[in-house]
């Protein structure tokens, strides 16, 4: 049976079961009959933020990562690989033309507060391995300018800041079991024990996650996570200790990103195989061999005392962990030397490299006038063709690791207090951070048979250490007089970085990443009680990232940290039925840093670039636009939201890669979103569409989520509820290409038709 007819029937059997027995997402033990009022018009601020609700929530499946959630809100695109957000490899967040992805992090991310450390791929970990989504409160989104108390290092365009919920006052246990396409199954479990001590609450909870690869069959990979998080709440008169502590270790399997005209070809398969068939070059695409391994351990303790009324300190210390390896499966050995030319096994260069040996080892030449051009599906070429060996040859290939390994610990510190008319609040932020990153290079044992690798590398390319030390400061003062509210705000970034080459000294480095002081101002005139307008001014800043350093040919001198300014423009209607935001923006981006490989010319993919390459600063990026979002309670059981996002992101100077003018990679100008949710007693529907345009030259397109789900509550002791939750992503089986991968020529695929059932018991 294929994917696709497997995924409808999955569908049909699903809905016929939500219908006949009960269904519903949510766990919290007392539903209210009517909805919720609830809404993404978030906190009276002096520019543009919205919050992620409820409803939001529920759209998503448990299984699915807690990123895709904010995909509703006006001027964000959530883009993964599949609709349980199963490989970090092609996931990709934009707002306002600003990107988090394989190659840039221009937007801030945190937790409860907390920095993530970073979203890049390599040493980096996204909130999705912070937070469970049956954990998830609500995500506090600043687009453009963000919270002056953030702490990060990447907001050049907003802040995400994920809240994780707060322990339950009654003790409980919650069991839940998910199913749905692609062999996805997910075990949760969640205990909250009620006051353990005087005013003193906590849950523990743990999930067990596997899924399968969408695209392709039998052995094409997937996804396998366990996660765990513990949180504790302690109120002691005027001190409030909250501590978290959360574990995550998954393997994931990539996607592959492809170009239009693959696409177009075949809309469901992304160029990866799943059959191993013992010759290199076929094999280097065997999905099982596309990994990212990580593991991440992140803990705090955030103190908050209150000295009088309107007088509060908060400190935050917290340490992170993590620790990972990416994988790919080059088909060929290479032949690494010194600077003197003899063979090495730590650092130097590769001479060359040879796909077949002959039954004793020794490497092999293609024959001679083997000169045909024979087609491959990635590259061409005679090399690595059987054609040109004996028919004995033995074929040979690598499996390359590339080694990530990060600590960090640091502390936030905010005091905030009120006299007259004002509110100041000021607040640092230290961090000081260690990240490892080593590549080398495993002989597959038995080519012909399958990619099982030796354990000793026989070649290690590169082994690097990076040093990081971030001090924050920053000052903003809150003054409101009758109706209208005026913020002044300073901050500044102190940052430095240096690269320790552990094989080569010569190649160490230094770079001073602090910023100017930036400044920032808003305005909040409130026309009536229910009516706002508001304008606001940011300068926002983005320090310069290590994975620079690894590159031995940046001119460091050369470089600048990347800043933009914002300006934000909008109105707030708050109504009884009816709440509505209107932003307009102007976004000035500086000093865009960008990496320009070696041989970026080169056919297929280059496996062989370690520290070569170059980062500079090219230009800039300007955009403006405008972003609409409303809720309208139409009944006391139907909601209606719709959100609308144009943008017009473009370059500023001339690169390699793009021109003055030219609309921005892989922005979107267009978005829009319409969604309705209904409640009515036990029974819940929600359904949601939304539209994303061109970007570049990949087609605009139209995907429909739906959730539905009924819940039954149980009197006296034992079980207290049963639910049971059917989602369903691209009900419609769109085929469609998400992301691109920042060259302008390859996209990832979006997920087809995906189904998922939850069933769940709280006692």
């Amino acid at each position: 049976m294929s994917l696709k007819k497997y995924s409808k029937n999955l569908l049909g059997l699903a809905i016929t079961a939500a219908i006949s027995t009960v269904a519903i997402a949510d766990d919290d033990a007392n539903k209210e009959a009517t909805i919720e009022e609830v809404t993404v018009i978030a906190k009276k601020l002096s520019y543009a933020n919205n919050t992620v609700d409820t409803t939001m929530i529920e759209q998503q499946a448990p299984v699915s990562s807690v990123l895709g959630v904010m995909d509703n809100l006006p001027g964000i695109s959530i883009n993964e690989g599949d609709a349980f957000g199963g490989d970090d490899w092609s996931t990709s967040i934009t707002m306002r033309g600003f990107s988090i992805d394989g190659n840039q992090q221009q937007l801030g991310m945190t937790v409860d507060g907390i920095p993530n450390g970073g979203s890049n791929y390599g040493g980096g970990a996204k909130a999705n391995r912070y937070l469970a989504t049956e954990n998830l409160t609500t995500v506090e989104v600043a687009q453009g300018t963000s919270d002056i108390s953030s702490a990060s290092l990447d907001a050049l365009g907003g802040t995400f800041n994920f809240v994780s919920k707060a322990p339950d006052m009654e003790q409980s246990t919650t069991f839940a079991y998910t199913t749905g396409s692609h062999d996805a199954e997910r075990f949760f479990v969640r205990y909250e024990t009620g006051e353990i001590l005087d005013n003193t609450y906590a849950y523990v909870s743990y999930s067990d996650t596997s899924t399968s690869r969408w695209s392709g069959e039998g052995s094409n990979g997937g996804s396998d996570n366990q996660h765990a998080e513990i949180k504790f709440v302690s109120t002691q008169d005027r001190l409030t200790l909250t501590g978290r502590l959360s574990y995550d270790d998954v393997a994931e399997d990539n996607y592959n990103s492809v170009s239009i005209e693959q696409f177009n070809q075949t809309p469901d398969w992304d160029q990866l195989t799943w059959n191993w068939t013992g010759i290199p070059h076929y094999d280097q695409m065997f999905a099982e061999g596309w990994s990212t391994l990580r593991e991440n351990t992140l803990a705090y303790l955030k103190a908050e005392y209150d000295f009088s009324d309107v007088t509060t300190l908060e400190v935050t210390p917290y340490y992170h962990k993590n620790k990972g390896r990416g994988d790919w499966i080059p088909p060929y050995l290479v032949m690494a030397v010194d600077e003197n030319g003899n063979p090495t096994d730590k650092g130097g260069s590769i001479a060359g490299s040879y796909g077949f040996t002959d039954q004793n080892g020794n490497p092999l030449a293609p024959a001679d006038g083997c000169t045909a051009n024979f087609t491959w599906p990635w590259n061409s070429g005679p090399g690595l063709h059987p054609a040109c060996y004996a028919a004995d040859a033995v074929p040979v290939m690598s499996y390359r690791h590339t080694h990530y390994a990060k600590e960090r610990a640091g502390f936030t510190a905010k005091a905030m207090t009120t006299f007259g008319s004002h509110d100041v609040v000021a607040g640092v932020w230290y961090e000081t951070s260690q990240r490892d990153e080593h590549r080398d290079w495993h002989k597959v044992i038995n080519a012909s048979v399958y990619h099982h690798f030796d354990a000793t590398p026989y070649w290690t390319q590169y082994d690097n250490t990076f040093d990081q030390d971030t001090f924050k400061w920053y000052l903003q003062d809150t003054m409101t007089a009758g109706d209208f509210t005026l913020n002044l705000g300073v901050q500044q970034y102190l940052v430095d970085l240096e690269k320790t080459d552990n094989y080569q000294a010569a190649n160490n480095a230094k770079v001073n990443s602090d910023s100017d002081v930036l400044f920032s101002a808003g305005a909040l005139y409130e026309i009536n009680p229910s009516t706002e307008v508001f304008a606001g001014y940011s300068e926002n800043f983005a320090a310069i990232k290590d994975g620079v350093l690894e590159r031995d040919s940046s001119t460091l001198t050369d470089i600048e940290p990347e800043t933009a300014e914002n300006i934000d423009f909008g109105i707030r209607y708050y109504g009884e039925r009816l709440n509505i935001q209107a932003t307009a923006y102007m976004i000035e981006f500086d000093n865009r840093i960008t990496f320009i490989a070696p041989g970026s010319d080169t056919d297929g993919i280059d496996y062989t670039i370690g520290t070569n390459g170059t980062y500079i600063n090219v230009g800039g990026i300007e955009s403006d636009g405008i972003e609409l979002s409303a809720t309208y309670q139409l009944t006391d059981s139907w909601q209606l939201y719709g959100s609308f996002t144009k943008n017009d992101s473009t370059y500023v100077g001339d690169a390699p890669g793009f021109e003055e003018g030219e609309k921005v990679i892989d922005s979107v100008d267009d978005m829009w979103v319409l969604s309705a949710n209904y409640y009515d007693g036990n029974l819940r529907f929600g359904a949601s569409t939304k539209y994303t345009g061109d970007r570049g030259d990949a087609e605009d397109y139209l995907v429909t989520d739906m959730n539905v789900g009924y819940s039954v509550e149980f009197s006296g002791s034992g079980i207290k509820q049963v639910d049971l939750a059917l989602v369903v992503n691209n009900l419609f089986d769109e085929d469609y290409l998400s992301t691109g991968t920042g060259n302008g020529t390859t996209f990832f695929i979006g997920a087809p038709l995906t189904t998922s059932l939850t069933v769940s018991a709280n006692f």
